[in-house]
């Protein structure tokens, strides 16, 4: 299954955020790309309501493609992790990158969002 949700193309290309969603060996892997950011997290926040509607699902949040993203951002991975962890599930974050590392760490939310070097990583340690 396979979904891409984009804003308003007429709107810059780094101003919004994509996600594409996969299923992989037993767990939904989101491929995000761009700015997770207040004013462009909405098509990756729906696609996440989404899926945690699924009980005991096990989500990786693949952000390799994510170069920055603020308390908003974050604010979404925590709730997300909460409901899913509420079914039974669990979310882990793939291919974090630097400054969205560094944010992790400062809010000291690196403590409760696991991280993985890669999805099948994160898959494995289920």
């Amino acid at each position: 299954m396979e979904f891409s949700l984009d804003r308003d193309e007429s709107q810059v290309a780094d101003e919004h955020v994509t996600a594409d969603v996969t299923d992989r060996d037993g767990a939904v892997v989101v491929s995000v790309r761009g700015k997770v950011l207040y004013d462009t997290l909405a098509p990756l926040a729906d696609v996440l309501s989404d899926l945690t509607q699924r009980p005991e699902l096990h989500l990786v949040l693949e952000l390799s493609d994510v170069p920055m993203c603020d308390s908003s951002g974050l604010n979404l991975f925590v709730r997300t992790r909460s409901r899913l962890a509420e079914t039974g599930g669990w979310l882990r974050l793939t291919g974090t990158r630097p400054l969205v590392d560094n944010v992790l760490h400062i809010t000291n939310l690196d403590r409760i969002l696991t991280r993985y070097a890669t999805v099948e990583e994160a898959i494995a340690a289920g």
